[in-house]
């Protein structure tokens, strides 16, 4: 169970019915899979309270012999059998247009929770006005080592969301890791280090790997200590509180070889390499939002 309970309290909390506790998945991909196990293992929700779509026969019977979930086809069959349930935006946000066009209206929806990176609130609130939907509505950007129970996850919302239903996006987060509330004008650039930020992480193991390789180390044997060794850092700079800075200086000797190395890394400009990724992400993600506007 998460800090914040299981769903059947929340739902009691927020005056959802036992028919319409569902979690409703439009889209039945990786991220789905990695939430759906992820608050399963959690204890905040049982088997009974998932359901998603999907667009293929194979994919459904998949789940459905995995689990045993309601699954479903069509988007409006699954509304419809919860109406007053938690609607989850799980699909890929290129696709979301034509996911639109087939929504049903969703007046009695209780909560709905967007995991779709690219498409902001206002313009997400904007659309589902035109499906009746007037509820609350939150922004959930999971990253992609939730599939690990590791996830650094985002959330962001309006202001005046009721709490008891900003906690089951909390609780949803929580199964899988941890997560940071963020305003909506600083999304994308929180977005550009938890999201991406993983495929950046990689090739550092990659690159650290590789210099093993070259200085005489089997492929396994670099593979292995790099990517502890980033775990194992990581997890320093979580549980000491220090600053990564002081935590470098501790392992830099005078005249060692770990300074010697920072001293090649600055000189490659990895810093400013790092933090300009970070920027030219966030920019990319302004710029396909204001394509949209």
């Amino acid at each position: 169970m998460t800090a914040f309970g299981n769903f059947e309290a929340l739902c009691d909390a927020i005056g959802i019915d036992p028919p319409n506790r569902k979690l409703m998945f439009l889209g039945a991909g990786n991220m789905t899979m990695a939430l759906v196990e992820g608050c399963l293992k959690s204890g905040f929700a049982q088997n009974h309270h998932i359901a998603l779509s999907c667009r293929t026969e194979a994919t459904k019977n998949k789940w459905k012999t995995l689990h045993g979930f309601d699954v479903y086809l069509d988007n409006k069959d699954m509304i419809a059998a919860s109406p007053k349930g938690i609607l989850i935006f799980a699909t890929k946000p290129q696709t979301f247009s034509d996911v639109f066009v087939a929504l049903p209206c969703i007046d009695q929806i209780g909560l709905v929770i967007s995991l779709m990176t690219g498409i902001s609130y206002n313009e997400l609130n904007e659309k589902l006005k035109l499906r009746k939907c007037h509820c609350p509505i939150v922004r959930l950007c999971p990253n992609t080592p939730c599939a690990v129970g590791a996830g650094a996850s985002l959330i962001s919302s309006a202001k005046g969301i009721p709490e008891n239903k900003l906690n089951i996006a909390r609780a949803i987060a929580c199964s899988v890791g941890m997560y940071q509330e963020v305003p909506e004008n600083i999304y994308n650039a929180a977005q550009a280090v938890s999201g991406c930020g993983p495929a950046w992480t990689y090739m550092f193991i990659e690159s650290l790997a590789d210099g093993g390789v070259l200085s005489g180390l089997t492929r396994e044997q670099a593979m292995q200590l790099a990517a502890q060794t980033v775990m194992g850092a990581a997890k320093m700079v979580l549980e000491s509180g220090e600053h990564p800075g002081a935590l470098k200086d501790k392992v830099c000797s005078p005249a060692g070889t770990t300074i010697q190395g920072v001293r090649e890394l600055e000189k490659q400009g990895f810093r400013y390499g790092v933090m300009e990724a970070v920027k030219a992400a966030t920019n990319r993600a302004e710029q396909l939002n204001s394509k949209k506007e």
